[in-house]
C-alpha cells in the first residue's frame, strides 16, 4: 500500500492555493455579502470592479477559462438587451441628454446609465458567486455545514441533488458520444439535436436509478441512519483568526452598503 497515499487522508484538505483553501462557509460568506452589496449599491461601478476582482481570482485560481465563457453566456445579452429596453421605456423622456446615434437611433444619457446600473449589478452577483463555485468543492462546503450543526441527512440530501445533476448530464453526453459513434446524427440545428436528444432520456432515468438503489445499498452499509458520530475521509482545516477577520470585513462592507443605499434615497426625496 501507498502509505503518503494513506496517511494524506490525516491531513487537512488542501489544494495549494490561497483562495481555494479558505474554509467553504467564509468564501460562501465573502461572495453573498459582496454579491448582495452589488445588489443594494446597484452602480454600474461597482459591479465593475467586482467584475474585475473576478478575473483576478479566476487567474489566481486558475480558472479563467470557466470563469469567461460562463459568464460572457450572461454578461453580452444581458448588456444588450437592458440597452435597448431603457431607451425604448425612456428615450422619448424630455430633458434626457444625447449622446450617439445608432443607425439613425438616437441613443440618451439618463437611459444608458440606467441600463449600465442593471446589468453590471447582476453581472457583479454573478461574478463572485460563480467564482465561489468554481472553487468550492461541493462535498467541502456540506462538510463545513456539517461541522456547523447541519444533520448529516441533510447534507447528504443537498450534497445529492447537486451531484445527481452532474452525473446526468456526464451519462447523457456518454449516450450522444455512443450514438454518434454507431453513425446517428447529434449535431447540426436545434431539431437535430432534440432528435437526437430525447431518445436518451430513458437510459439517462434507468441509469439514474439503478444508481439511487446502489448509493442506498452503500450506505446501509456503512450506517448511514445510525444516530451517533460519524467519522470521516476529508477533515477541513481549523479556521484561522485572520479568516475572521476577512469574513467581518465583508459584513461590514454589507452594511456599508446598506448605508449608503439608505443616505441615497433620503437624499434623493
Amino acid at each position: 500500500m501507498d502509505k503518503e497515499f494513506a496517511y494524506s487522508f490525516k491531513d487537512y484538505v488542501k489544494y495549494g492555493n490561497g483562495f481555494k483553501d479558505l474554509n467553504p462557509i467564509s468564501k460562501l460568506t465573502i461572495s453573498l455579502c459582496l454579491g448582495i452589496a452589488s445588489c443594494v449599491i446597484h452602480r454600474w461601478q461597482f459591479g465593475i470592479f467586482l467584475f474585475f476582482l473576478g478575473i483576478i481570482l479566476a487567474l489566481y485560481t486558475r480558472v479563467f477559462d470557466r470563469f469567461i465563457r460562463s459568464l460572457l453566456v450572461i454578461a453580452i445579452p444581458l448588456l444588450l438587451l437592458t440597452s435597448i429596453m431603457r431607451q425604448l421605456q425612456y428615450g422619448h423622456v424630455e430633458g434626457n441628454t444625447p449622446i450617439f446615434k445608432i443607425f439613425g437611433w438616437q441613443w440618451y444619457k439618463e437611459p444608458f446609465i440606467a441600463s449600465m446600473d442593471i446589468a453590471w449589478y447582476i453581472i457583479g452577483f454573478s461574478s463572485v458567486l460563480l467564482i465561489y463555485f468554481l472553487n468550492t468543492e461541493m462535498k467541502d462546503l456540506m462538510l463545513a455545514l456539517e461541522n456547523r450543526g447541519v444533520t448529516h441527512v441533510a447534507s447528504y440530501i443537498m450534497l445529492s441533488s447537486m451531484q445527481s445533476i452532474i452525473d446526468m448530464r456526464k451519462s447523457a453526453n456518454t449516450i450522444l458520444e455512443s450514438q454518434k459513434a454507431r453513425g446517428i446524427e447529434t449535431d447540426g440545428n436545434v431539431i437535430v439535436r432534440m432528435k437526437a436528444f430525447f431518445p436518451t432520456l430513458g437510459p439517462i432515468l434507468l441509469s439514474a436509478m439503478s444508481g439511487t438503489e446502489e448509493k442506498a445499498i452503500a450506505m446501509d452499509a456503512r450506517a448511514f441512519s445510525h444516530d451517533g458520530g460519524h467519522t470521516y475521509l476529508r477533515v477541513l482545516r481549523p479556521i484561522p483568526v485572520w479568516e475572521y477577520v476577512i469574513d467581518a470585513l465583508a459584513v461590514l462592507v454589507l452594511i456599508g452598503s446598506i448605508v449608503y443605499a439608505i443616505m441615497s434615497s433620503m437624499h434623493a426625496l
